[in-house]
């Protein structure tokens, strides 16, 4: 026997299909300030185009700093609900990321945060290893950044290697705190946000960080040199993580919004990023800052340090923090890089419309918002 639908029934389903999709407003903290790149260009970016592409029906509401949640617990404040959206730097919560910090050890070698910002949003949105660690967490990666080279910011001259010698050093992973320590360095962990008090008071003599934060974190005024010795590129962890409670919740139009949104932002972070940090160094000198190159001795043992240390240390720390199969994670993840090298090869890192048509077209155009993220 046929079932019919009457007549004020189809009414009402089609009533239901013409309706709107209900306005929604997602939270989000990242604790860097509005000066920095990952806030400015990059939250605050993406809030104004959410806004504008949802005719305000998708909102994102920006706390920044730490008065929401410290540093280090913009993974747990993300997973108790307190916030939707996050950025996060992995290695503050290393037993929690485990597979994430084998990775970031191998930072220290890349030399073009553009490719490793594409092959770290690749790979930690498609690998499955990568996918079961953000299952494990409730989180749902969408988006990644890779910082401009690290260099050194001392409150005193440190260019060879026997100034570095009982120096404290602030470092941003494991691997680079095992290079000082081979040179005879102190290195202490501590966030970012405290680099600028621990110079002042003299807690450590360097800190090991992109150039831009000489002007955004006013760093130039309590640390008087710095020294171009280029210690790799960090992405530890995310740029945008959303709860996967929160991702389900949200339509499939509100999801798609969201991935469309990410391609010209990641691109735009990654430009501006640099832009910051070659314009404080281009500034630095009105600051009283004493910009230089480091000496052929310190060049070298980082070079070979590079060549010999770096994968026994991501071994290393995959042993320590439990990773699973990080001989194959490594490889996989080497093969993102060389994909996205190839697929750059020839690109101007100065051209916007280009980088970010070929992120769009190789990853987020690729990505289903009807299934991604959803278990």
């Amino acid at each position: 026997m046929k079932n019919y639908l009457s007549s004020a029934t189809i009414g009402a389903v089609l009533m239901a299909a013409a309706l709107p999709v209900a306005a929604e407003n997602i939270t989000a903290s990242v604790w860097f300030p509005e000066s920095h790149p990952l806030t400015g260009d990059g939250y605050m970016e993406l809030a104004k185009t959410l806004e504008e592409v949802s005719g305000g029906d998708l909102t994102l509401q920006v706390y920044t700093g730490t008065s929401l949640l410290p540093p280090a617990a913009h993974l747990s404040g993300l997973q108790d609900g307190i916030v939707d959206m996050t950025y996060h730097a992995g290695t503050y919560t290393p037993s929690d990321l485990p597979e994430d910090n084998v990775l970031a050890a191998l930072g220290i070698g890349l030399d073009d945060s553009v490719v490793a910002m594409m092959a770290v949003a690749d790979f930690y949105m498609n690998d499955a290893g990568m996918k079961a660690m953000f299952d494990r967490l409730g989180v749902v990666f969408l988006g990644s950044y890779a910082t401009p080279q690290y260099v050194m910011i001392c409150n005193t001259s440190v260019t060879t290697l026997n100034d570095i010698k009982g120096k404290k050093i602030r470092t941003p992973s494991p691997v680079h705190a095992a290079w000082v320590e081979s040179v005879g360095g102190a290195p202490i962990n501590v966030p970012s946000s405290e680099m600028f008090s621990g110079l002042e008071k003299g807690q450590f003599d360097c800190v090991f960080n992109a150039a831009n934060d000489l002007k955004s974190r006013s760093l130039w005024d309590v640390a008087k040199y710095t020294t171009l010795l280029e210690v790799g590129s960090y992405f530890a962890g995310w740029q945008y993580g959303i709860s996967a409670d929160r991702w389900s919740s949200l339509s499939e139009e509100h999801r798609r919004m969201l991935l469309d949104a990410m391609p010209a932002n990641l691109v735009n972070i990654a430009q501006k990023y640099q832009e910051s940090s070659d314009v404080a160094l281009a500034e630095a000198a009105d600051h009283g800052v004493m910009v230089a190159e480091p000496s052929a001795d310190l060049q070298a043992n980082l070079d070979a340090f590079n060549d010999s240390g770096v994968e026994p240390m991501a071994f290393e720390t995959a042993t320590n923090l439990g990773a699973q199969d990080p001989e194959g994670l490594i490889s996989r993840f080497k093969e993102s890089y060389v994909k996205w090298d190839g697929l750059l090869d020839g690109v101007s890192r100065n051209d916007a419309a280009a980088l970010a048509k070929i992120l769009a077209e190789n990853l987020y155009d690729k990505t289903d918002a009807t299934s991604y993220g959803l278990n």
